[in-house]
């Protein structure tokens, strides 16, 4: 069978999500079918294999790899049964925090609770920010928190930032709108139910009575006595945010619960060719194609896959520990220890999103930090086996190093 084929009688089917496994875990939702059709056709699959086939008669080795695979996301402390022996201490929160506070000129300044570890939490926070509460990018400040504040954040790990930043931003914010509802609602003798935010504004619908941001903010914090009876002045939101969707392990670990649910799903398309006397991979194109439900930011998410892409094929071409007779380990320091650089990965990792939304989670976003490097390696190394097939080469263990290409071609020889 094709490695498309037997990909596609196997998929779990649109129709069948929520999908719970055997042992116990659900996967949220997904259109796998979708996602490899895409990378087939963004790879030209089909025409690829015609010219790898006249390549091979001008004596050039062309292999072409496919893999598709999950992504699993958005760790629920549920996972971590085996820590939880002690009676009443069985840890089921992982939650994360935000507060946001519009200042008296109608400024956003937005505190994250967890630390920055290059997944653009800024980018993502503003864009939020934002769309739930119209207002310009250029009027939200992003902030940190120290460790001597603050309020519940895990942090970013498990690919689960995105997901629960959103949804504690998604709380946050709803307490702001309704706030500034209540307060617009009072000075301009509307209804509540008659109100809507567009723009920046909160306006009468149908009509041109409204006030802005900045001048529901100005109200909130310098003129009480004109606020509703029981509305406090000032204009800010905290909100802690925990796993949308977890269940806890059955007591004999028959059922390991719901832990990972919020699947994400690939599919890694490397084109290649391979230098048979030197063991050298050229790449020819290479295509990635994730669902991570809605796409918050397209450029930050790529960001994510390519350097995914750059780190699996640093641990299916080059990175390995090597120790001499005496055990001690020989490549300490990158300067032995090999990764790659520029000239060892792809020249354009064309990357393609696919989104299907997860049902449990704020506005359908799903993880996408660790993607890229899941399904490098076992598509790369079907694309050297692939290229290698005149010669019955079989990979069989990673790394797959240039020199370790050649004993293989060797061997088969």
């Amino acid at each position: 069978m094709s490695p498309v084929e037997i990909r596609r009688k196997n998929f779990i089917q649109p129709d069948q999500f929520p999908y719970k496994i055997p042992t116990g875990n659900v996967y949220d939702s997904g259109n796998y079918e979708a996602v490899l059709d895409k990378a087939l056709e963004m790879a030209d699959y089909d025409g690829w294999r015609v010219r790898q086939a006249e390549a091979l008669k001008q004596g050039r080795y062309i292999g072409i790899g496919l893999v598709s695979c999950q992504e699993r996301s958005v760790f629920s402390a549920t996972e971590f049964w085996f820590w939880n022996h002690e009676p009443g201490f069985a840890l089921t929160s992982s939650p994360e925090s935000v507060n946001v506070r519009i200042d008296p000129t109608g400024k956003a300044f937005v505190s994250l609770y967890a630390p920055f570890w290059g997944n653009s939490p800024e980018t993502m926070a503003t864009q939020i920010v934002a769309e739930q509460l119209t207002m310009d990018p250029s009027d939200i400040e992003i902030i940190y928190a120290d460790t001597d504040q603050g309020l519940m954040g895990t942090g970013p790990g498990g690919s689960r930032y995105t997901v629960m930043i959103a949804g504690a931003i998604g709380g946050a914010t709803l307490e702001l709108r309704q706030k500034m509802f209540k307060i617009a609602g009072h000075l301009m003798e509307a209804n509540e139910s008659d109100l809507e935010l567009q723009d920046g504004r909160v306006s009468v619908r149908g009509t041109d009575r409204g006030m802005s941001i900045p001048e529901i903010a100005m109200q909130a914090y310098y003129f009480r006595l004109n606020l509703p009876d029981g509305i406090n002045s000032g204009l800010d939101a905290r909100y802690t945010y925990d796993h949308p969707y977890t269940t806890q392990p059955s007591a004999d670990r028959t059922d390991l619960g719901v832990f990972y649910p919020i699947m994400g799903h690939m599919c890694h398309i490397p084109i290649i060719e391979v230098d048979i006397e030197t063991g050298r991979i050229e790449y020819l194109k290479y295509v990635a194609v994730h669902d991570c439900g809605t796409v918050v930011n397209p450029m930050t998410l790529a960001g994510h896959v390519r350097g995914g892409t750059a780190q699996g094929i640093g641990s299916t071409m080059y990175e390995q520990f090597y120790y001499d007779e005496q055990g001690q380990l020989v490549t300490a320091n990158f300067g032995d220890y090999l990764i790659p650089t520029l000239r060892e990965v792809p020249p354009n990792i064309e990357v393609g999103h696919v989104e299907t939304k997860s049902p449990f989670t704020e506005f359908g976003i799903k993880g996408g930090g660790e993607g890229g490097r899941m399904g490098v390696p076992p598509a790369l190394a079907a694309a050297i086996e692939d290229a290698l097939r005149p010669f019955g080469v079989k990979v069989d263990g990673l790394p797959i190093t240039p020199m370790k290409i050649r004993e293989l071609i060797r061997a088969a020889s």
